[in-house]
């Protein structure tokens, strides 16, 4: 059985989704309902400021792909006090919890969405945190712990600055060549596709994917 936290998400939904089409038993952890929970999937509905509560059974793969909803300057480096707090206990410490219960439910492997130039010594605060959420992770010690590393997600959502890295990302992604070229841009659905591709047939030890292997 897979547990997907985020299946609410721009990226969860379609990790959720093509985990539906490959027919892979999966739990949707969420605040609210899913609204398109494939035939395969049942949904828990939780309290992420409770979850020393909670209690999973039979867990196998663990996606985690939360985040918390922010501007794309944001994700530049710029953010308030009261924002890095609200960001880093989203996607640190509930995704960082949820790993602990699943490892604890017998869970062996991770898939971890995480971002191109994650670094726990980043200067900017989005990639520090990324960062160390992956040598967290990697200290937990799955058989198969997955990191996957993509540049700006495409279509996100009808919003000026979305709309903005979009266009921008289409003029400049054929110039990122070598080894620039991991920080191009990739749509949801090409990423979805390659993380459940790569995790349903675990390899274990640490794997880290970034573009080349997304397309």
């Amino acid at each position: 059985m897979n547990l997907l936290a985020g299946s609410t998400g721009f990226l969860g939904n379609n990790i959720l989704k093509e985990l539906g089409f490959n027919k892979s038993p999966t739990i949707a952890l969420g605040r609210r309902p899913v609204s398109n929970l494939p035939d395969d999937a049942e949904e828990l509905i939780i309290d992420f400021d409770n979850l020393e509560g909670l209690r999973l059974l039979d867990i196998d793969h663990v996606y985690l792909s939360m985040g918390y909803p922010l501007i794309y300057y944001n994700v530049m480096g710029l953010m308030s006090a009261s924002l890095k707090k609200d960001f880093f206990l989203v996607d640190f410490t509930y995704q960082l919890e949820l790993a602990k219960k699943a490892r604890e439910a017998g869970a062996k492997n991770i898939s971890l969405i995480s971002a191109v130039a994650a670094d726990s010594n980043s200067w900017n605060y989005y990639l520090k945190t990324k960062g160390m959420l992956e040598e967290e992770i990697i200290k937990l010690g799955f058989e198969s712990t997955n990191i996957f590393q993509p540049g700006h997600l495409t279509g996100n959502k009808f919003r000026v600055d979305i709309l903005l890295a979009d266009a921008v990302s289409l003029i400049f992604d054929p110039f990122l060549l070598g080894s620039l070229k991991k920080f191009r841009s990739i749509s949801a659905e090409k990423l979805s596709v390659a993380v459940v591709k790569n995790s349903l047939q675990p390899k274990a030890g640490i794997n880290y994917f970034d573009y080349k292997d997304f397309i």
